[in-house]
Formats: C-alpha cells, sequence, structure tokens
C-alpha cells in the first residue's frame, strides 16, 4: 500500500544510511558554530523552537542509526565476541589516531606557552591514550584555548561515545541472554526510556550545560534513540519508508510542542526521518558515502577544528567560521577514514574471514 519496506532499501548496495550520519555530523558543526563563536548560552539552530538544538537532534540520529544498523549485525552474524571486536575497532583507532594528532601536531601550533615546556608537560604525552578512557574530560595538552569562550574545551562533543558504548553493551548483553528478538522486552524498554525522558529531562538551558551530571537523562534519550533503531530493525518487513508518511510524525510533534511529551515525541520524528532518509537513494552522494565513510572523522574533528580557527582567526566572521570549518575538517575527515578506520575495518573482516 505504501510502496517500499525499509528490508528492502536495508538490502540495497544504494541506502543512505551512511550519508545520512555525514549530515548529522556536518549538523553539529553547524550547530556549535554559534556558541563556539559567541560564547555560552548563545540559542543554536532549533534551540527555540524545538526541546533539542540543531546538533543535539543530529546526535540523536546517530543513536537511532545505531540502533538499526547494529541489529542488522548481529542478524548477521550472531557472535559477540566478534561483535565486540568490532565496536572496539570502529571507535579506538580513529579516536586514538585523533589524539595522536591533536597532541603532537595541532598542540604545538596552537598552544601558549613555549615548545620545550609543551613538550615536557606530561598531559601532552598522555592525552592520545587518556582520551580513549575519559572522552571530553581527558586532561588537555597545556596553554590550549584558554582565552576563547569555551576556555580549554578541547573536543566537547566526545562526551557522548560513553553512551554509544554503553548502547553497544546493552545490545551486546540483550541479545547473550536472548532477549534481542523479544517484542514484549524491546517495547517495554522503550517505554520505560521514555518515561526516564519525561521524568528526569532538564530545562533548555541546563540541557545545554553541564552534561555529565545530567547523565540519567542522556541514557533515557540515547536509550529511547537506539532502541527506536532496533524497533526499526525488528519490524523492517513491514515498516514502509515513504516520505509521505512523515508528516503524521511532524503532526504529533507539533501537537505535543511545549509539554512535557515534546523531547519524544520530538526524538520520534527525528527517527522516522533518520530511517526514511536513509532507505533513499541520493545518486552519486550515496555511492560516494557508501565507499568513504566519513561521518565519525567529521564528528570527533569538528569541535577542535573549530576552536583552533578561533585561535588563529580571532573576530571571524560567522559565515567565513562556517566556511573555513568545513574546509578544515573534511581533509582530517577522509585522512581518518582512509589512513586508519578503514584498515581497521579491513582488518576486522579479515579476522572474521
Amino acid at each position: 500500500m505504501f510502496g517500499a519496506v525499509l528490508s528492502e532499501r536495508l538490502q540495497s548496495d544504494r541506502n543512505s544510511f551512511n550519508l545520512v550520519r555525514l549530515a548529522a555530523a556536518a549538523s553539529v558543526i553547524v550547530s556549535h558554530l554559534f556558541i563556539l563563536r559567541f560564547g555560552p548560552g548563545t540559542p543554536e539552530p532549533l534551540s527555540l523552537s524545538t526541546p533539542f538544538t540543531l546538533g543535539q537532534h543530529a546526535v540523536n540520529v546517530f543513536f537511532v542509526l545505531s540502533g538499526l544498523l547494529l541489529s542488522r549485525s548481529l542478524d548477521r552474524n550472531p557472535d559477540l565476541w566478534r561483535f565486540a571486536f568490532a565496536r572496539v575497532l570502529r571507535i579506538v583507532p580513529g579516536l586514538l589516531a585523533y589524539g595522536l594528532v591533536f597532541a603532537l601536531v595541532a598542540g604545538p601550533l596552537l598552544t601558549s606557552m613555549a615548545i620545550t615546556g609543551y613538550f615536557t608537560d606530561i598531559k601532552t604525552w598522555t592525552y592520545p591514550l587518556t582520551v580513549l578512557a575519559r572522552f571530553q574530560q581527558a586532561p588537555a595538552p597545556p596553554g590550549l584555548f584558554g582565552d576563547l569562550p569555551y576556555a580549554s574545551a578541547v573536543n566537547e562533543p566526545l562526551w557522548t561515545l560513553k553512551y554509544e558504548i554503553a548502547a553497544y553493551a546493552g545490545l551486546g548483553i540483550a541479545q547473550a541472554m536472548g532477549l534481542r528478538r523479544s517484542v514484549a522486552f524491546l517495547m517495554i524498554s522503550i517505554l520505560l526510556t521514555a518515561i526516564g525522558i519525561v521524568a528526569l529531562q532538564p530545562g533548555s538551558q541546563a540541557l545545554a550545560g553541564a552534561v555529565d551530571k545530567l547523565w540519567p537523562f542522556h541514557l533515557s534519550r540515547y536509550g529511547l534513540c537506539f532502541l527506536l533503531g532496533v524497533l526499526a530493525h525488528r519490524g523492517r518487513d513491514v515498516l514502509p519508508v515513504t516520505p509521505w508518511l512523515l508528516p503524521v510524525s511532524f503532526i504529533a510533534a507539533i501537537a505535543f510542542a511545549g509539554t512535557t511529551l515534546s523531547p519524544v515525541t520530538c526524538i520520534v520524528a527525528t527517527a522516522h526521518v533518520a530511517v526514511v532518509a536513509g532507505a533513499m537513494d541520493f545518486g552519486a552522494a550515496t555511492r560516494w558515502a557508501q565507499r568513504d565513510d566519513i561521518s565519525y572523522g567529521t564528528y570527533i574533528y569538528g569541535w577542535p577544528v573549530q576552536q583552533a580557527l578561533l585561535t588563529l582567526v580571532p573576530g571571524i566572521s560567522l559565515p567565513l567560521f562556517a566556511l573555513l570549518s568545513f574546509v578544515c575538517v573534511m581533509p582530517l575527515a577522509i585522512f581518518s577514514w582512509s589512513a586508519i578506520e578503514r584498515p581497521a575495518l579491513n582488518y576486522r573482516s579479515g579476522r572474521a574471514a
């Protein structure tokens, strides 16, 4: 009745899930332009009209697609050791390479300290390893970004990675316990995370503030996003991916705007958009993103590149800031994919063979 269903597009080599993830990573960069240039509290796109900023909506998309694509991965190969090994190779090599590039290449060019002091500080040498364990809280090399609106904030977006890892672990545990295919377990989990969002949601200013103090809310938020992706995969044989049904989700989100249910309905609408857009074929852009998945590199390099630009070009105009952000981030993301991430994934495939 509604045309193609999700399972048909998941099996196709012309789906655009990689492209949607890249668009989400780019949206995070756009969203951060405003707070980085003008300081904390500056409204970001969508922050005044929805419960989330553009960047927060984009991260919600990441988690929806993770739930969808990792469910597909476990259906193809349910071996949990291989699943865990693949997740480590997807996160760790790229993040370690970022830490090395930042501490040993970018840091010496950006620090306000003397070079001898920079390279004799223990934090310079430990940063590539501590960032793997502490993410945005890793002690940064000295003398970096001290005079910016977000002073000394080296790579704030990395805080979401711990929730991504928690989602991986939760899916693996559900698989080990034989619960991953249980519709009842999935629906109860979705209901509990939705209740958590409603009960724990902070004000919009608090949501943009101390993220680590809001971990119960974020665990519910990202849990719901991830589980909606799992649900989409579970119903893939009957779930229509026509864009003509998107107004249903938008109307629900609009109807509950300003209420305690608004974050939940916005997440559902975002999940719907992510799945439908990912099921579409955008021609050459889709084929390129299938071949070169630079979304992770775009995400992890975006903030430090923007902080570096503000250090080197104080007072930069917002349009030029946006342009240079992408001009500088894209080569780093391509390097990350070509030199680090793809070889790691090829190594995984070789081990699996």
